[in-house]
Order: C-alpha cells, then sequence, then structure tokens
C-alpha cells in the first residue's frame, strides 16, 4: 500500500504543481486519504521529506521543459564574456571566430541587457517570499495540521482564477522587455500566499501577470521562471529539518521513484498549462476548485 501511495503522491504533484489547483493542498487531501484507508499515518518528518524531494522532482521539469531557452541564456552570457574580453584585449578577429562556433547571435530576448532585466525581475518576484520564512514559518506548518485550511485556500484561489475570465476581452502584450519592475514585486506580492494549503502559486501568479497587461505566453512563462527559486529555497529551507534516522531505506526508495514520475508527469502538465492559458480558459479550474472546497469543508465540519 505504501508502494501506491507514492506513486500516487508522485503523480499528484507532477499534475498539481503547475495547474493553477494547489499542490500542497492536493498533496495533504492525498495523504490525509490514505491515513483513513489504511489507518496508518507517516511522520510529520517522513511527509516533510516526501514533499520536499517531490518539489525537486517538479523543478527538474521546468529545467528540461526550457532546456532550448537556458541554453541560448548561457551561449549569449558567454558571448557578452567573449565579447568584453576582447576588447580589453584588442581580440576582435578571435572573438568573431568563437562568436561563429558558439551560434550565440545577438537575438531579441538574449542579449545582454535583456537577460539581466529578466534576472532582475525573478529576483525581485522572489524577494516577498523571504521575510515569509523567515518570520511566519512555524505559523504556515500549523495550516497543514486539518483540511479546513485547505477549503478555503482552494476557495480563495477559485475566486481569483474566475476573476480571469473577464481579462480574455483585453489581452496583455507585454513581454521580458516591457515588464517592469514594479510588475515583478506585484507578482511577487501575490505569490506570498502561496505556502498556504489550498492555494496556488501558479494560479496567483499567472492571474497576477495576466492582470497587469503580460501576454498569456509571457504570463506563464515568468510564473515557471519565478517557480525554480522559489520551490528550491522552500526545499532547502525545509531539508535541514529533516531527520534521516526517520526514514527507511524503502520510504526513500519510495520517494525517488514517485519524484521521477512527478517530474515525467509535471513535464506534460507545463505543456497543458501553456494551451489553457493561451485559449484564456484558465478560469475554468475555479469550478474544479469550488465544488473540491465544498467536499472539503463539509467533511472537515462534521468531524468537527
Amino acid at each position: 500500500m505504501e508502494w501506491l501511495e507514492s506513486l500516487v503522491l508522485g503523480m499528484v504533484q507532477g499534475f498539481t504543481e503547475f495547474l493553477p489547483v494547489s499542490s500542497d493542498g492536493h498533496l495533504l487531501l492525498t495523504q490525509s486519504l490514505f491515513g483513513w484507508l489504511t489507518g496508518v499515518k507517516h511522520t510529520g518528518k517522513e511527509n516533510l521529506f516526501f514533499d520536499v524531494i517531490l518539489h525537486l522532482g517538479t523543478t527538474a521539469a521546468i529545467l528540461i521543459y526550457n532546456r532550448e531557452v537556458i541554453a541560448k541564456g548561457l551561449r549569449a552570457c558567454l558571448l557578452e564574456l567573449i565579447l568584453m574580453l576582447s576588447r580589453i584585449y584588442n581580440r576582435e578577429v578571435i572573438a568573431k571566430e568563437l562568436r561563429g562556433l558558439l551560434g550565440a547571435d545577438e537575438a531579441p530576448g538574449f542579449r545582454r541587457s535583456e537577460i539581466v532585466h529578466v534576472g532582475l525581475l525573478a529576483i525581485i518576484a522572489t524577494s516577498p517570499l523571504i521575510p515569509l520564512a523567515l518570520f511566519f514559518k512555524k505559523m504556515i506548518e500549523k495550516t497543514f495540521e486539518g483540511i479546513t485550511v485547505a477549503g478555503f485556500g482552494f476557495l480563495l484561489t477559485a475566486a481569483i482564477l474566475l476573476a480571469t475570465g473577464w481579462l480574455r476581452r483585453r489581452d496583455g502584450t507585454k513581454g521580458p522587455v516591457e515588464t517592469t519592475l514594479l510588475d515583478a514585486l506585484l507578482i511577487g506580492l501575490a505569490q506570498m500566499l502561496a505556502p498556504l494549503p489550498g492555494v496556488s502559486r501558479s494560479g496567483l501568479t499567472i492571474a497576477a501577470a495576466l492582470a497587469l497587461g503580460l501576454s498569456r505566453t509571457w504570463a506563464v512563462g515568468f510564473s515557471l521562471l519565478i517557480a525554480v527559486p522559489a520551490i528550491l529555497g522552500a526545499a532547502v529551507w525545509e531539508i535541514k529539518d529533516i531527520n534521516p534516522a526517520t526514514l527507511s531505506s524503502d520510504r526513500v526508495t519510495q520517494a525517488v521513484a514517485a519524484t521521477i514520475l512527478a517530474g515525467v508527469v509535471g513535464y506534460f502538465a507545463i505543456q497543458w498549462l501553456f494551451k489553457v492559458v493561451r485559449a484564456g480558459h484558465i478560469w475554468y479550474f475555479s469550478v474544479y476548485l469550488t465544488l473540491l472546497a465544498i467536499v472539503v469543508l463539509v467533511t472537515a465540519y462534521s468531524k468537527a
């Protein structure tokens, strides 16, 4: 039964990390459901380890999905370094030869100024999470002790997604270059609610990006971009609390298998997310989340 639970959790993480439905909320519900079915509940340390490693799997999915963009960006940065050194040592001919070998022309979107600008946007959008982790970590952890908060989180996400329905009438035009530092800060502030169960990080960031006039494709792209430092930062922050003595070898093996599955499923979930947002249908998820919230809250209060 533990293997089945592990693989189901991997699939749930893969599907829900990028779709605007809250992976934390769904993992909490899935773990609670298996605990009820089997009568066996894992310790908080075991669940913490499992959650952290599953998030690493979906982070890998982002990097693999964007591998071509990342490679072009790295080549562009290397090219800029070569040109800078060539100016210092007056070896323009050598620089041109290396530039040709790299195939790293200054294509739009990969110029140094543009790469630096996008990097600043990501830093600013991620920065609001730092005080949240420093001062509210214990408070956030308490919200995972039951499913009630997740129910209200699903309702909040549903309301925000529903509000994006009218944004279909005014498609945004901002790309990476046109996105301002203020835009990034506002998207980052929206992301501050994401650590709560039931509140979708991708849903809030994409909705905020669309409201600020970002194009649909860039709204998803920027949400994925800032997901990497957010997820990795949370993993590093949580992993120090994991006690290896509480983990069995079977549990670690199950977690690794589930992480690989989460990465594979997450890769295809990203493709689906782009299609949904481009079609202007992201608000459709609000119907599912509303129904799920009703079930969760009725269940929670019937036990009270």
